[in-house]
């Protein structure tokens, strides 16, 4: 594969995904004890299916009384015995009730429920209402064999994620291994002179911290790199996150870039990627054999963000080197793309926004361009939006939930498409 000689900007954030998705598939699968499954992709689904019907009998809705419907008409009825839950129910005689509790198997000849609330209880009978009787239908109460799913029904489909109730459903049907995608090794590189890693400047002496050197204020600690980690950390099919940092010089980069693509499923930069004379990033990939699908898409914050995959077909996103950018284009570039790779459906990957938000305090600003901006959550389920300074503007990001994404030229309350640092299990739904 040889890298683009013509490399088009995408028209939207959406398009630039798309391209990538285009070209790259899930990774390989591994069979695991359903225990260890939370939170990661479903990669073949063929087996898991009901093994029973679902209830695997008719079972009570209600704490209450089973009872011939025909029986209503006598009022006061006499209490034959329980049903025990877990148990067969004993024979339920003619013209008697018998009590039952919520999800208790239904006796022979009863075809209705009567809730406790709904009649008057001696020890040995209880009087029904005739109001109450006359409402009470056949069937009442009553959650029959295989309403939920005939045996043989499919739980869950190739590329579900497995959340708790999906875990339970599989566990009552008796399915106790799943065949899942293996957990993502994600490389982060982290470009830039004027970065330093976290603490570099400090020693740990005698339990207290002491500064070597003060820091310059053309330096700055580098924040994309634990960023993007804390970013994937939230994800259970990411598995390993090497995290590096490589001064702005060719040769360096190169090595860096090499080493990284001979370990990882996919890999992240920030910085280099614009129009400085020192933004290296493009044709280091280019001479790493990565074919670069799409460079800028007409977004704020994050427009100079590069995309390409690498001979091996490992996606390979540079993410420009501004600390809010990083995290906007990695939550609304990388993660989905992240996601494929992990088994997520591609119609489920393109847009992984956590659902539609009102703007409370919407103004009238619009941009020619795709604008993610950041908002903070409301109490009655809208959204705030956040003063910030703009791409380098780390306090407000911190302040912030997640953003909000407007079309080009569009303002006003919305809703718009929410996206939150911590992405739901829902944002994957197709």
């Amino acid at each position: 594969m040889q890298p683009s000689t013509s490399i088009s900007p995408a028209a939207s954030p959406d398009e630039a995904i798309q391209r990538l998705l285009a070209r790259i598939g899930p990774v390989e699968h591994e069979s695991l004890p359903l225990e260890c499954t939370a939170g990661r992709f479903v990669a073949d689904a063929t087996t898991l299916l009901t093994d029973r019907d679902s209830p695997p009998a008719d079972v009570s809705a209600m704490d209450g009384y089973a009872l011939r419907h025909a029986d209503l008409s006598l009022r006061t009825i006499p209490i034959a015995g329980e049903v025990r839950i877990g148990l067969a129910p004993p024979t339920l005689p003619a013209g008697a009730c018998l009590r039952i509790v919520t999800g208790g198997p239904v006796p022979q000849g009863a075809d209705a429920v009567v809730k406790r609330e709904e009649v008057t209880e001696a020890p040995d009978r209880i009087t029904i209402d005739e109001a109450v009787a006359k409402r009470i239908r056949s069937g009442e109460n009553i959650r029959r064999r295989g309403e939920n799913g005939a045996a043989g029904t499919a739980i869950l489909s190739s590329g579900a994620i497995l959340t708790a109730a999906g875990i339970g459903a599989l566990a009552a049907a008796g399915i106790m291994t799943v065949t899942v995608a293996r957990p993502l090794r994600v490389a982060i590189l982290t470009t830039g002179d004027e970065l330093v890693s976290h603490r570099a400047d400090e020693v740990n002496e005698g339990g207290n911290l002491r500064a070597l050197r003060p820091f310059t204020p053309w330096q700055l600690r580098d924040s994309n790199g634990p960023a993007l980690a804390a970013l994937l950390a939230s994800a259970a099919w990411i598995g390993r996150v090497d995290r590096s940092h490589v001064a702005d010089e060719e040769a360096a980069l190169d090595a860096a870039i090499q080493s990284a693509l001979s370990s990882a499923d996919a890999l992240l930069l920030t910085g280099g990627v614009s129009m400085g004379h020192r933004d290296f990033v493009p044709q280091c990939l280019a001479r790493a054999g990565v074919d670069t699908l799409f460079h800028t898409v007409p977004q704020r914050p994050g427009k100079p963000v590069l995309g390409g995959v690498s001979r091996r077909g490992q996606p390979v996103l540079g993410l420009p080197g501004n600390p809010v950018s990083v995290l906007v284009t990695a939550r609304r570039m990388a993660w989905p793309v992240l996601a494929r790779l992990a088994g997520c459906p591609q119609s489920a990957s393109t847009s992984t926004a956590d659902g539609l938000v009102l703007l409370r305090n919407a103004d009238e600003r619009t941009l020619h361009l795709w604008w993610q901006r950041l908002v903070r959550n409301a109490d009655d389920g809208a959204v705030d939006l956040v003063d910030g300074r703009g791409s380098g503007d780390v306090i407000a990001a911190a302040r912030s939930d997640g953003f909000v994404e407007l079309p080009p030229l569009a303002c006003g309350p919305g809703p718009w498409p929410y996206y939150r640092w911590a992405p739901s299990a829902g944002a994957f739904r197709s």
